[in-house]
Formats: structure tokens, sequence, C-alpha cells
């Protein structure tokens, strides 16, 4: 008996399988019949939509098809009656997995491979019994079609028992939620909201409390510790203002060097990035400090790693005392330009640079200095050294030499200043004091965000493998070092998009972090912690969450000579509401933090919508996919295109010209679904503040027409 159980159930969920296979073949034919009755948008099922639905539904239908076997103990194909019941638990399985999807995740959800899994479903059980059933007669008759009639009657007769009324309910609930979302507006928010704060909202055992309770800052995207003191942070804000600020902070903010004028105008990943100290920096040394950023003019956008000395006694010389060693020009895309700085154990310096969207340069070490780890020698104390071999395309670089243990010395034509490559967009990467070894976050484009720990000589496999997973990228011929896999990977939701690398903590503050690697995703603010080793890693711990989100949200993080665990929050770019934050446990954390319980960080007045920070929050939250000018053409338009059959909308179009202000503004704030739309285009309400949102819907709908 327990074995005719056990096959009913697996034969059960083998139909259920083969049926959601069949459903995302059958895809587009159930869209167009979905659209006789509903104006839903068409979501193609890839594989991101198949997965979603065998983890929804194949669970719910182990339990579904595990009550059955109970109550009902022949086996599935003993009789019409039998598989008719097996058709009703496969309708309530249907029913949660598909309003647990649709509520409870941020994944795209599938309706139509949904919709045609559970036609084709029953299909299946029918056709199952017909050829299967253990009955050889039925009502006198025999054969398969005999059977076929009977299991369709019995499915129909056991509608009107009483018995079958709660599947039933349970089965159209999706259907009711979908007719209301489409239907009544109160319905809609309250999903977009519910949806919001299921998928943004985390529940962790660590939380932040502010350390900038009297020191205002603008945009900090990068911190450190002062070698040297240990009264003092330096805070690098994203315009061009490097501080030192007190810590613990008394108010005291000293400005030590201003080259907002070199950076110009900041928007997406540009701006100030990254800085680091000189090995030799300190009081009794230098006062050396090395910052990457990007200078942004109409006309010419440059990377830059420049040295300045803040040792000097004037701001005006310190800004005067800029020297460049690294100057790359990058294409006007504004895109995967990740840059940071960290000054190693071994005396040397290490830049990283984003791939800057240069499709040439991919899988490349002889053509620029960019999609990857860069080592430099700057002061001749990192051992052997040879002189720098080649100049890039498009750049400049000097004033440094090149250890000559770097991995491709020994490759004609190379550019040896690369450490490891094959990255797309390696932002901040940190040194593990224990191992040596160096981790980073590499933020992906539409799909997949990595952690890698890399090594000397290694690639990291972009373009053509990210996630762990092939892309349609060919595989050059030669492929240069040792290819490498991410430690840990992550799937895109419509929050979970950008990751931030972070640090290994080693310290005794806190135990049960020490030996861990803590990162996290800047769009939705969550913390993660993974086991600092070399091996791959499925699952994360989720400490915490920061205090705001997407654009707005955290930038770097470091560990304090204290052993604290420090974060940069950039805030608005109209208001200096920027923070400077400690990772603490929710339990005793108050008391155990820098600045105890209930800190307040430095009122910064309301924040107030300028035509630079509106620009600023469509460039950076939209012009990924609808391009700078509002004209569909960003760099992820043709994958979006690839994958939901149709390109972002075009800003410029009459089509969209004629849409009403409020068409508009429910679509940023509700997501593409809510007005029958790609559901690839996320809900807003709930990450971006609502005068945010009325500014957004104000400066798609000014773009000027075709």
């Amino acid at each position: 008996m327990a074995m005719q159980r056990i096959v009913s159930v697996l034969s059960s969920l083998a139909v259920v399988i083969a049926a959601i296979l069949l459903g995302a073949v059958f895809s587009g034919i159930t869209h167009q019949l979905i659209r006789l009755a509903l104006p839903l948008p068409d979501v193609p099922a890839g594989r991101g939509e198949i997965v979603a639905a065998l983890m929804h539904l194949v669970p719910a239908g182990l339990l579904s098809f595990g009550a059955a076997s109970l109550f009902f103990p022949q086996g599935l194909f003993a009789s019409a009656e039998r598989v008719a019941k097996q058709i009703y638990a496969w309708g309530a399985a249907w029913g949660v997995g598909s309003l647990y999807l649709f509520l409870m995740t941020s994944d795209v959800f599938p309706h139509q491979l949904l919709v045609g899994a559970f036609v084709i479903g029953i299909v299946l059980f029918w056709a199952s019994y017909a050829l299967f059933g253990q009955d050889r007669t039925v009502a006198g008759r025999h054969g398969v079609g005999a059977r076929l009639l009977a299991a369709v009657g019995a499915t129909l007769r056991t509608a009107l028992k009483p018995a079958a009324w709660l599947a039933i309910f349970v089965t159209i609930l999706p259907l009711i939620a979908a007719v209301l979302y489409v239907k009544d507006q109160d319905f809609r928010d309250g999903v977009a909201e519910f949806r919001v704060r299921q998928n943004v909202s985390v529940d962790g055992s660590w939380m932040t409390v502010p350390i900038n309770t009297k020191t205002q800052l603008l945009q900090p995207i990068m911190i450190r510790p002062e070698p040297g003191r240990t009264d003092s942070l330096l805070v690098l804000e994203r315009a061009g203002r490097l501080f030192r600020m007190a810590y613990p902070d008394d108010g005291t903010k000293e400005l030590l060097l201003d080259f907002t004028r070199a950076v110009g105008e900041v928007n997406l990943e540009n701006g100030a990035l990254g800085f680091d100290f000189d090995p030799g920096y300190g009081p009794d040394g230098n006062g050396l400090v090395y910052v990457f950023f990007t200078s942004f003019t109409p006309d010419r956008q440059i990377n830059y790693l420049s040295r300045f000395d803040i040792g000097l006694p004037e701001e005006k010389t310190r800004l005067a005392s800029r020297f460049d060693l690294l100057a790359l020009g990058r294409p006007p895309s504004q895109y995967h330009n990740g840059g940071h700085v960290e000054t190693g154990s071994d005396g040397l310096l290490y830049i990283s640079v984003g791939e800057m969207g240069m499709d040439t340069s991919h899988q490349h070490i002889d053509r620029t200095l960019s999609g990857g780890i860069l080592r430099i020698d700057v002061r001749g104390e990192g051992g052997e050294t040879i002189p720098i071999g080649k100049q890039p395309l498009d750049g400049k670089t000097q004033g440094y030499a090149i250890p000559s243990d770097n991995p491709f010395v020994e490759v004609p034509g190379a550019l040896y200043e690369f450490y490891a490559y094959g990255l797309r967009n390696p932002f901040r990467f940190a040194f593990d004091g224990e191992t040596g070894l160096l981790w980073t976050g590499d933020v992906g484009s539409t799909v997949w965000e990595e952690v890698n720990a890399v090594e000397k000589g290694g690639n990291y496999q972009f373009p053509y493998d990210e996630g762990g997973r092939k892309t349609s990228f060919e595989k050059p011929g030669i492929v240069w070092g040792a290819e490498h896999g991410p430690v840990h990977a992550y799937q895109h939701t419509a929050y979970d998009r950008s990751v931030i690398g972070g640090i290994v903590y080693r310290g005794k503050r806190w135990p049960e972090l020490d030996g861990q690697y803590i990162f996290g995703d800047n769009y939705s603010g969550t913390f993660w912690s993974i086991p600092a080793r070399n091996e791959k890693v499925e699952h994360v711990r989720t400490l915490g969450q920061a205090t705001k989100y997407a654009q707005r949200g955290f930038t770097s993080i470091i560990q304090t000579p204290d052993e604290r665990i420090v974060i940069t929050i950039m805030g608005s770019s109209s208001a200096p509401n920027g923070e400077i934050v400690e990772l603490v446990p929710k339990k005793g954390g108050g008391k155990l933090s820098l600045v105890g319980e209930g800190a307040v960080a430095a009122a910064a007045g309301p924040e107030k919508m300028t035509e630079a920070s509106i620009h600023e929050s469509y460039v950076t939250n939209c012009g990924r996919c609808h391009g700078a000018t509002g004209k569909g053409d960003g760099p992820d338009a043709e994958l979006l295109r690839e994958q939901f059959g149709a390109p972002p909308t075009d800003f410029r179009d009459a089509a969209f010209k004629a849409k009403s202000r409020a068409e508009i503004r429910k679509v940023i704030a509700q997501g593409g679904g809510a007005a029958g739309l790609s559901d690839a285009m996320p809900p807003w309400a709930g990450v971006l503040e609502d005068d945010e949102i009325e500014a957004l819907t104000d400066h798609v709908r000014a773009m000027p027409a075709e």
C-alpha cells in the first residue's frame, strides 16, 4: 500500500513537470487565447520562467498529491474516479503555487506558462488513464477511447460534490486575482505595495545605526580609517570631495580635496569612485592618496587614477599636487564603470576597472585596461619591477612600474598591468587579511550578479560565461589565464540587481562573523555573508538591510581598526543626507554600537528635487533600458528584446505621447503588468519616493517627440 501511494505521487509529479515544459512550448498560443479575455502582457517562457514555475508548482504538488494519497489510497490509475480526484488535487496545487509566485516573490509572473501548464496537466492525467488505466472495461466498453471518455465524465461529475468545491475555490483564486489586478485600481495598488514590501524588506538579525550623528555628508561613496590615527576617518564624496571627519563623530569635518571641477557631471556610474592611501602614508611618512574618478563632460569621458598629496598644508596646493597615473578614455555610455583602489599588504596598488561597454576589449589583455583588476608598483618597494610595456588604446599611463611577477608579462603584446581579467564590472574588492585572497563583487547586466575570489592570473570568463552559466557569446579560441567561475552568484529580481563587494571580517568584536565575507546589493540594500573560502556557495546568510535603496543605497563596507563594520550610504544628490553607519546585531546592538541605541543621523532637511537630481534619477534607474535620451536604446535594450519579445518604450514615439499622465505614472509606480505591458518593467513604488515618481513621470513626458 505504501509503495502504491509513492508511485501515485511520483507519477503525478512527472505529469506536472511534463505539463510545465509543454506549457512553455505552447506559451505563445496560450497568450493569444488569454488576450481574448484579459489584456495581460506577453511573458515569453524562458529558462527563468520555467524554473520559477517548477520551483513553486512541484512542491505544492508534492503536498497536495501526498494528501490525496492518504485519503484515496488506491492506485492513481485504478479507476476514472481516482484520476478525477487527482485532477482536483492538481488544481489545488496549481492554485497555491501560482498564488504564492504572484504575491510572495519578485519573479516575473509567467501567467501564460502557468495557465497552459494547468490545462495541459489535466489533459495529461486523462491521457495517462486512457493509456494505463487498470480497469480494462468501463461501463461495458473497453479500449483507450472508452477510458478517456470515462475520465472526462468522472472529472465533471466530481465537480458536483461538496468535497471538490474547496479545491475548485483554491484553483480559481489566481484567476480571480488576475481579473482584479487588471480591472481594479485599488487591488492593483495593494498588490504592488505588498510585493514591494515582501521583496525589499529583509528579515535579518543585524541592523545599521548611524555614526555621522553630527556631520552632514553629500553622497559619501567610500570611507577609510586613516593610517596612524584612531580618531579620524577619511570620506570620499561622489562629486569629488575628500573630507576628514572625527571618529567618533563630533561634528568636525575638514575638507582635504575638492576636485569637483575635474569630475564634472555626476550621474549613472561615474563621479569619484574609490581611493586608498600610499603604502608610506602616515604621521612619519608621506601624505599621498590615490583616487579613481571619472571626468565627465559632454564631449569626453576619461577614467583617472590620480595621486594627490594631502600632507601639504593648504587645500589649494594639495589640489595642485595632482599627478595622473592612469588616464583611460571610455565610450559615452556611462555604464559598467566600476572603479576601486586598494593597497595590498605587498605594498602594491590594485585597481579594478569595469569593461565600460567596450565589446572589442572582451577577453583581450592587449588593447586597453578594462574589465579586470590591475596591479602596479607606485613606490618601487614591491620587489623586482619592469617598466611599463605599452600604452593602452585611447589612454595614457605613467609614473609607476610593473611587478615582474605580474601574471601576463610573458604574453606577447599584453598590457602587463593585468592581475586578473574576464570581469564585467568589479565594484569594491578587498583582501582577506588572513589568507591574502582578494574578494570582489562583479556587477552583472540583466541576469546575474557574482562574487569572485580572485587569484593572480585568473580569467573570470566574462562575457562567455556569467553566473557560472554559458551565455550566447562564443568562447575565444585563445583564453589566457586560469578560468574560474564565481564563488557565489544570484539571479536578478526587480530589486536585487547590483552587487557591492565587501570585506572578509576578521575580529573578536563580532565572533559569529569572523571568517565571513560580508557583501550586499545596492538596489535592495540587503547585506549577506558567506564563508570566506574559495569554494562554490549556493546559499547565503541574510544579515539585514540598509535604510536607503537603489541609487541612494550603500556603496562601500570596511572594517575599522577597532573591529567595527562601517558602511557608506549615499543618500540623495540634492541634499546632504548621506550616512555613515555601523552594522550591529539587533539584540543588544544599540549598547554595543559606537554611538548607542536610538542615534539619529544628522538632519539634512527635506529633499527638493532639482533638474539635475531628476536627470540623475532617470539615467540611473531608467537609462539602462530606455536610453539616456529616452529612445528605448539603452545598453540592455537588445537583451530585453530577446527575452521579452519587445524593446523598451521609446519616450519620443507618438504612441507614447498619446498616453495620459495617469497612465504613465501608473506604469512607473506599479510596473508594466499593471497596464497590460511587459513585466520586464518593474514597479518602483516603495523603492522610489512619491515625489521622485512624480518627477520622473513629468521628465519622460517632456522628452521631445521625434
